[in-house]
């Protein structure tokens, strides 16, 4: 019986751990626009944005380094993500001009949009991405003359456990419940 409780107990302690999804921060430290290229961070479409890496200007003190562009898309390269927001900075922005920061997209559709605040205030500011679903793609809007953003952060989508680990639970379990109905009876 001892046995069988420690085999369920590791079996979920295993379960769980693997569902749960790694944090990513890409921080653009110890890269050049040079070589930063697709890929970078587990992103694609750097070059797309039109963006270069270099000191922050007016430093939020996140580190050497932050991602300047224009607007356009990043795509995640390993499939769906939860993403949870950016350092970011608009630059002139123009309040005539109702875009949105960031709008979040999964499987071509979009899903979600974050509205442009109080983030023209010369530093990065934490943006959350205010969603909590899967996303493939976001496209990043930039003020009158682009935006900077630094420790863009995203998880890894959790991972479904198979069908045949809950069967393997189960029985497991199963077997459990007859060894102790035994010792009763």
């Amino acid at each position: 019986m001892k046995i069988l409780a420690k085999s369920l107990l590791l079996f979920s302690a295993a379960v769980f751990a693997s569902a749960q999804a790694s944090q990513t921060v890409v921080d653009f430290e110890g890269i050049t626009s040079e070589n930063l290229i697709d890929g970078y961070g587990g992103l694609s479409g750097w070059q797309g944005i039109g963006g270069f890496v270099g000191p922050s200007f007016g430093g939020a003190g996140l580190g050497e380094n932050v991602f300047y562009g224009l607007q356009g898309e990043l795509r995640f390269d390993n499939g769906p993500v939860i993403f949870h927001g950016s350092h970011y900075q608009a630059y002139a922005f123009d309040p005539q001009s109702p875009f949105t920061t960031l709008s979040l997209f999964y499987q071509n559709q979009l899903v979600h949009q974050t509205p442009y605040n109080l983030l023209n205030t010369g530093t990065l500011e934490w943006l959350s991405s205010g969603y909590s679903g899967l996303v493939d793609k976001i496209y990043i809007y930039g003020g009158g003359e682009g935006f900077g953003i630094d420790n863009l952060t995203y998880s890894a989508a959790p991972v479904p456990v198979p069908g045949a680990a809950w069967l393997f639970g189960s029985g497991l379990a199963g077997l459990m419940l007859r060894t102790r109905q035994r010792k009763i009876g």
